[in-house]
């Protein structure tokens, strides 16, 4: 059976955290081989605290924020485990969610790496936000991350081309050959996508040594109550961050269509802000910052 070393991000946040790690802890039949704790600069004697509740796990407190790319990095590179497999700390694993992913896992050398089903608290599927293609042009245009890749729940195992990176389970080699996540998308969001897309794109090389990306499992189930990072972020800044590296994504995978999508994504956000004022001063800055962005962009 080949390891795992399971890597969790933490920033702020309640207790979720606690959680997550006892249900790492308590996986069946077998734990992680390793369980690492990288708390992302949060400042608030939390990493202490979980060191001393949970000796099993490896807390790395790290000074500063380094987002949730340069986090999970840093948490990789702590574990030697041949497959790593990324939670978000607020998720929660059911039943024996770790060993099914495993098995799979190894069962098909050719896959890049595998996910469970995440679910709601009241055990509903978030297929259509876990699960989806990878985003068109027009998509950026919208201000979306992409369309669900399924109109039902999965009821077998189905290739995916971009999970959230919620709960992956993904191959050291495949993560060391993409450098892993890129800290470029600070503080976080779209870093889950831009590495699906790279992956997506080594897929059409011939001496890349795998053959398909992702593969959703759904029998392998994993709690996820979701939004703990824009809480402690706060929505103005959420909103910045994800409208941000939406257009840092577009630069990079399709510069061409970049002015094009910059505009579109301009009204679309001019939109919103007429239909949501409440949060009409939200989107203001957020435009006003993405002015920035594409001052320095050029």
């Amino acid at each position: 059976m080949t390891t795992v070393a399971a890597v969790v991000v933490r920033w702020k946040g309640s207790d979720e955290v606690e959680r997550c790690l006892r249900s790492l802890l308590s996986s069946e039949p077998t734990a992680p081989s390793e369980i690492v704790l990288v708390d992302a600069g949060s400042d608030d004697g939390g990493a202490q605290r979980l060191a001393r509740t949970f000796p099993e796990v490896q807390v790395e407190a790290l000074p500063e924020n380094p987002g949730f790319a340069g986090a999970a990095k840093h948490g990789v590179s702590a574990t030697t485990a041949e497959n790593v497999f990324l939670l978000n700390p607020d998720t929660e694993m059911l039943g024996s969610a770790m060993a099914v992913l495993a098995a799979h896992l190894e069962d098909h050398p050719d896959l890049a790496g595998v996910v469970p089903l995440l679910e709601n608290v009241d055990g509903s599927s978030q297929h259509r936000w876990q699960l989806k293609d990878l985003p068109t042009c027009r998509d950026l245009g919208l201000g979306r991350s992409g369309r669900p890749a399924f109109d039902r729940c999965p009821e077998q195992p189905t290739t995916v081309t971009q999970p959230a990176a919620a709960a992956w389970l993904i191959r050291r080699t495949v993560w060391d050959a993409l450098g892993g996540l890129d800290q470029a998308f600070f503080p976080a969001w779209w870093e889950d996508v831009d590495l699906c897309a790279r992956l997506h794109d080594r897929l059409k090389d011939p001496a890349f040594p795998w053959n398909e990306a992702w593969r959703v499992v759904p029998k392998a189930r994993v709690r996820h109550i979701g939004g703990s990072s824009v809480g402690s972020l706060g929505n103005r800044a959420f909103l910045e961050a994800f409208y941000g590296n939406l257009l840092r994504f577009a630069e990079r995978h399709y510069p061409q269509q970049a002015p094009t999508i910059r505009r579109r994504l301009r009204l679309a956000l001019m939109v919103r802000a007429i239909l949501k004022p409440q949060r009409f001063w939200d989107y203001r800055g957020v435009m006003k910052q993405l002015n920035l962005v594409l001052r320095e962009a050029h």
